[in-house]
């Protein structure tokens, strides 16, 4: 029997940091301010970084998300791991039997057009 490498520091460090950018969290928008859920999805081939809304969205606003262009996602967490986002495909919601948290991707709202041009 073989002993297990010992993981590098640098490795330790780095399942550290994919840890912490994959969990969701509350943040502020930097564009208007609104909070919004901010996470990495954790797909090792083609990760994004997510802005949604944290406001739960039932299956008509789900589909009213869609068709206004915006993503829906599947806010999730377990007894022993942290709040995480994946994104819902087309099949995934078409299955209907997700438990999880929907929310959307966030969109800031208009801001009012200036009354007064310098």
């Amino acid at each position: 029997m073989t002993a297990r490498p010992k993981a590098t520091l640098r490795d330790r460090l780095q399942a550290k940091i994919d840890a912490r950018v994959e969990t969701a969290r509350l943040t502020p928008c930097p564009r208007c301010g609104a909070d919004t859920i901010t996470a990495r999805t954790p797909d090792r081939v083609a990760a994004l970084d997510v802005r949604a809304d944290p406001t739960p969205l039932d299956p008509v606003a789900e589909i009213l998300a869609r068709l206004d262009g915006r993503l829906t996602w599947c806010l999730t967490s377990g007894e022993h791991t942290t709040a995480r986002i994946h994104w819902r495909s087309t099949e995934h919601i078409r299955a209907g039997h997700c438990t999880h948290t929907v929310i959307a991707d966030h969109r800031c709202p208009p801001r009012p057009v200036q009354e007064t041009l310098l």
